[in-house]
C-alpha cells in the first residue's frame, strides 16, 4: 500500500513540473487564427474601383510580398508591442524536419479596436493548395531577443521537448 501511495505522489509531482521552454506559452497574445486563403479570398471589394491593394484596419505581411494566396495567421495581441519589437513565425512543415522561421517587424501597428496582425504565408512559402503546417508558433519579441508574449498549435515541440530535464 505504501509503494502505491508513494508511485501516486511521485507521479503528482512530476506532473506538477514546469513544461520546457519551447513549449511554454507566455502571456499577450489575444489569438492566432490559421486559415488557407485562395488569391479571392484576400480581395477586397475596395480593389475594383480603387486599382490598389488596401489593407484596412490590419498589418499584413507576407513571406512572397506581391503573391496573395497561401496560409495565414490573423494575430492579435493582448499588449502594445514595444518599440523595436518584430513578430517570429515558426513553422513544422513535415514531421522529420525543423521548424522554418519567419521574422516581422512591428513598426506599423493594426489601428483600434479592431486591426490584426496578418502574417500571410505566400509564394513557395505556401505550399500547395492542400498543405497545413503540422505544428507552428508565434511569438512576439523586443529589441534585446527576449520573448514578450508567445502561444503555439497543439502539437508544436519536439521528442526532446518531452524528455525530463
Amino acid at each position: 500500500m505504501a509503494c502505491w501511495q508513494a508511485a501516486l505522489i511521485a507521479l503528482a509531482l512530476t506532473a506538477c513540473d514546469t513544461p520546457p521552454p519551447s513549449a511554454v506559452e507566455l502571456p499577450g497574445v489575444a489569438y492566432v487564427h490559421p486559415l488557407r486563403r485562395s488569391e479571392a479570398d484576400v480581395a477586397r471589394a475596395s480593389e475594383a474601383f480603387y486599382a490598389k491593394e488596401t489593407h484596412g484596419q490590419d498589418v499584413v505581411f507576407r513571406t512572397t510580398e506581391h503573391e496573395r494566396a497561401g496560409y495565414y495567421f490573423y494575430t492579435k495581441f493582448d499588449l502594445e508591442p514595444p518599440e523595436g519589437a518584430r513578430i517570429v513565425l515558426e513553422v513544422v512543415r513535415t514531421e522529420a524536419a525543423p521548424p522554418e522561421r519567419f521574422v516581422f517587424a512591428t513598426t506599423m501597428r493594426p489601428k483600434f479596436p479592431v486591426g490584426e496582425y496578418v502574417i500571410g504565408l505566400t509564394g513557395k512559402e505556401a505550399g500547395d493548395a492542400r498543405w497545413v503546417p503540422i505544428a507552428w508558433r508565434v511569438s512576439l519579441v523586443d529589441a534585446q531577443g527576449k520573448v514578450v508574449a508567445s502561444t503555439h498549435s497543439f502539437l508544436w515541440g519536439s521528442p526532446t521537448d518531452l524528455i525530463r530535464r
